[in-house]
């Protein structure tokens, strides 16, 4: 693996733990509370500046949440199962990790789980079949939730296969749909999954003249890929305006009880995305509030992998609680990337010698 793909698969991985962590610091607030507790004072934002109510305290100082942890788990599944897609594993470890969290890290619970994930992981036919439970869910729900729970885990699957879209999405929607089968939800994985395999795969189309990335052309890119899992005119249309927005305001991310909205969070991410300072990007997405974690986490991972780990700033990097315990992970999800990718490449090399 070249130097530049591992900076930017660096980036989403990093990018996403740290967009978390200070994410956090404003969680659930709105506009308002979040500038009276931090001032909006840009480029001052640290983990340590943590407001220690019962919501944050929580967790310590530079730890990520349930947004990472999750991404994790794809991780630790995809390694488990060298490189095969099983989503019954992903659903068990995920189940086993709400209870238990990681306990090698302290944890004796997974905080923060979303009320979709745990309706779905209580489900009586969760364990055997994992899409199933997630679609009765929806279906008692009158397919009207949307949540942001399956968006914030599945940035690494944009990491992996990605020089073949078609895995891509594949992997996206074999994830996602453990908990999450609303074609929002969907859509929103896609879109971002997609984007960061759009940049690792460096194709001419998705290229400026001086080699900097077309941005506007993988988001229409991602776009399309998205609109396959909606039907009709109008989801198509709430999702452009999502993706495209220029602004950050819109996207109203601290509307009252919408905060959760996967396409809110995809709708930051992609604002992020059209940025260029990691800092200035992640601290406008953690002043806006609602679930400024969960945006953080996608916002970082997108962007992260658009300008490369080394962009990330020091402090947020290097202050990451268990850094070097999620390095020995990503060492290993690593190995069995480039495994797959041989694997992968073997059938096609047969039918060129042949």
């Amino acid at each position: 693996m070249d130097d530049q793909l591992k900076e930017r698969i660096l980036g989403v991985i990093f990018g996403n733990a740290s967009g978390d962590a200070i994410g956090l610091l404003t969680e659930f607030m709105n506009v308002r509370e979040a500038k009276q507790y931090y001032g909006e004072q840009s480029g001052a934002l640290e983990y340590e500046m943590k407001v220690p109510d019962m919501h944050r305290s929580r967790w310590k100082d530079g730890d990520w949440t349930d947004d990472t942890d999750q991404m994790i788990l794809i991780m630790i599944s995809l390694i488990e199962n060298n490189g095969k897609i099983n989503h019954v594993d992903f659903g068990s470890r995920l189940k086993q990790w709400c209870r238990k969290g990681f306990p090698e890290l302290g944890d004796f619970a997974g905080m923060g789980i979303g009320a979709t994930t745990h309706k779905v992981l209580s489900h009586e036919k969760y364990d055997k079949d994992p899409h199933f439970a997630a679609n009765d869910i929806w279906e008692q729900t009158g397919r009207f939730v949307a949540p942001n729970g399956a968006l914030m885990r599945t940035s690494i699957l944009g990491a992996f296969q990605y020089y073949s879209i078609e895995k891509v999405v594949e992997n996206t929607l074999a994830f996602c749909k453990v908990t999450h089968a609303d074609p929002r939800c969907q859509a929103s994985c896609i879109a971002l999954t997609t984007a960061i395999a759009f940049m690792l795969q460096k194709q001419p189309d998705v290229l400026n003249s001086n080699g900097t990335f077309n941005v506007k052309a993988i988001i229409k890119k991602s776009y399309e890929e998205a609109c396959k899992v909606l039907k009709t005119s109008a989801e198509k249309k709430e999702l452009k305006f999502y993706m495209f927005s220029e602004k950050l305001s819109p996207l109203k991310l601290d509307e009252h009880k919408k905060i959760g909205y996967t396409y809110k969070c995809l709708g930051a991410a992609f604002w992020a995305f059209k940025q260029n300072d990691f800092r200035a990007a992640l601290e406008k997405i953690c002043f806006k509030a609602g679930d400024a974690d969960t945006n953080g986490a996608t916002a970082g991972a997108l962007l992260g992998c658009k300008l490369g780990v080394s962009k990330i700033p020091p402090t947020w990097l290097n202050g990451l609680l268990n850094k070097e315990w999620l390095e020995k992970h990503i060492e290993r999800f690593l190995q069995v990337s480039e495994e797959k990718l041989k694997e992968d490449k073997k059938p096609q090399e047969m039918s060129t010698t042949s």
